[in-house]
């Protein structure tokens, strides 16, 4: 993948001899058309093990995920470089990182995701529990620890345990305040859900936030 720099080649789509042409966010890049394989490759390719398993955890990961979408959007933004994209650097490390092994059987783990990484102190101490009126996040004021600030803002998110739903708040509570309450509706409240926490924090010049790794805090 390269960045078009040549201003006759601005606006190209599609594909040019051997090289790929796209636009993202008003860029253009290019790539190399993936080599042919002749049938006989293809053939031994679809019968390996080894292929087969990358292929699907590959799918688990693309099913999983998207649900999540949204958040990853917001969790993963410190990792949007040119073509590379947020959800494209949680794919790569949800297939590299997330999968609980036993033997031949894979499966993902909700306690190994990430949907937020990034280089900001993250949250101690935290915990997540229901209430009557939805589910509480408590935390420790760890503000002045290496890189944490009394304002960073809480980024919460919930993932049921059908990933069939997610509910988040991208800008919460401070952390000083250490706790914020998601509120729930009744037919909410009855799920069971994955918890995650991590903070925000905005830069005062460029606007842009950097992020904490999230913490799973388990289902509630």
């Amino acid at each position: 993948m390269a960045r078009v720099s040549n201003t006759l080649l601005n606006g190209i789509k599609g594909t040019m001899g051997d090289m790929i042409f796209y636009e993202i966010n008003g860029v253009t890049y290019t790539r190399r058309k993936p080599a042919k394989r002749t049938n006989a490759e293809k053939k031994r390719m679809k019968k390996s093990p080894l292929n087969e398993r990358s292929q699907g955890m590959f799918s688990s990961v693309q099913k999983y995920l998207k649900t999540l979408r949204r958040a990853i959007a917001f969790g993963y933004q410190e990792f949007s470089h040119g073509a590379s994209m947020p959800y494209h650097a949680c794919v790569s490390y949800t297939r590299k990182n997330c999968f609980a092994l036993d033997g031949k059987d894979y499966r993902i783990d909700p306690a190994l995701i990430k949907v937020s990484r990034g280089s900001l102190m993250p949250a101690e101490d935290a915990k997540a529990e229901k209430t009557t009126d939805g589910i509480r996040f408590t935390w420790r004021n760890n503000s002045w620890i290496s890189s944490a600030k009394p304002w960073d803002r809480a980024f919460i998110v919930i993932h049921d345990l059908s990933n069939s739903a997610m509910e988040w708040v991208d800008l919460g509570n401070t952390r000083e305040q250490g706790e914020q309450l998601l509120n729930l509706d009744s037919y909410y409240s009855n799920k069971s859900w994955h918890a995650y926490l991590a903070f925000s924090q905005q830069d005062p010049y460029s606007k842009k936030r950097t992020l904490s790794d999230s913490v799973y805090l388990g289902l509630v």
